[in-house]
C-alpha cells in the first residue's frame, strides 16, 4: 500500500474537516452575504448564492489549509494555523472569490467581467494606466486614503441597498470590498480584474454616488 495514501486517509478521518470549516468560516457568512447582495442586488439570489459558496469552499478547505501547511495531523494543527493574521485574511479572501466564481457561473456573465477599457479610464477619469506600474509599487498596494475608506463606508449605511441600485454589478462589489477596506491590488485579486479597472469603477462610483445624498460629500 502507498504509505502517503494511507497516512492522507487516517489523517482525514482523525480530522473533522467539515467541522473545522464551520468553525473557521462562520464569523464569514454575514459579510460573505453581503458581498453576494452587492453582486446580485437580490436577497434571494444573494442567499442561494451564498449556500452554493459554502458547499464548494467546504469541499475545498483541505486543499485551501495544505497549500499554507503540508504537516497537518492533528485538529490543533489546524487551528494553530488560523491563529494567524495572515491566514485569516487569505481565507476570508479565498471565500470571496469563490462567492464571486459561483455568482458568474450563476449567471452566466460574459467574459467583460475580467476586462475594462483602461484607456477609457485614464482618459475619462484621469486615471494612471494600471499596466505603467509594478504590481507591488506602494502607489498601488497601499489601502486605500482615509478619506476614500470613509466615503465607501458611510456608502453603505442603513440606505446602501437603494444606494447600490444606481451602480452595475461591478461598480457594486468593487465599492464594498473598498467599504471593507481592501487595497486596489487585493480587490483586484479578489474579482480578477486588473487594478486600472477597480480604480476606474470606485472613480464612477463616486461619481454616481454623490449627489444622492448630503453626508456623501
Amino acid at each position: 500500500m502507498n504509505n502517503t495514501k494511507y497516512l492522507d486517509s487516517v489523517i482525514s478521518v482523525e480530522i473533522n474537516w467539515n467541522s473545522l470549516f464551520v468553525f473557521h468560516s462562520k464569523k464569514y457568512w454575514n459579510p460573505m452575504l453581503r458581498f453576494s447582495y452587492s453582486l446580485c442586488h437580490d436577497r434571494s439570489s444573494a442567499e442561494d448564492i451564498l449556500q452554493t459558496s459554502l458547499l464548494k469552499s467546504l469541499q475545498a478547505f483541505q486543499k485551501f489549509v495544505t497549500q499554507y501547511c503540508n504537516n497537518i495531523s492533528t485538529t490543533n494543527d489546524i487551528n494553530n494555523l488560523f491563529l494567524s493574521q495572515d491566514i485569516q485574511h487569505h481565507f476570508k479572501n479565498w471565500l470571496y472569490r469563490i462567492v464571486k466564481n459561483t455568482y458568474l457561473d450563476n449567471h452566466a456573465i460574459s467574459k467583460k467581467w475580467n476586462y475594462d477599457s483602461l484607456d477609457e479610464a485614464v482618459i475619462n477619469n484621469n486615471l494612471p494606466d494600471a499596466n505603467s506600474y509594478h504590481l507591488n509599487s506602494p502607489k498601488l498596494t497601499n489601502n486605500l486614503k482615509e478619506q476614500e475608506q470613509e466615503f465607501y463606508r458611510i456608502a453603505l449605511d442603513d440606505n446602501w441597498k437603494s444606494r447600490l441600485s444606481s451602480l452595475n454589478e461591478k461598480q457594486r462589489s468593487v465599492l464594498y470590498l473598498a467599504a471593507e477596506n481592501y487595497s486596489y491590488k487585493e480587490i483586484s485579486l479578489i474579482l480578477d480584474i486588473p487594478i486600472g479597472t477597480v480604480m476606474s469603477n470606485l472613480s464612477r462610483t463616486i461619481k454616481k454616488l454623490r449627489p444622492t445624498a448630503n453626508n456623501l460629500e
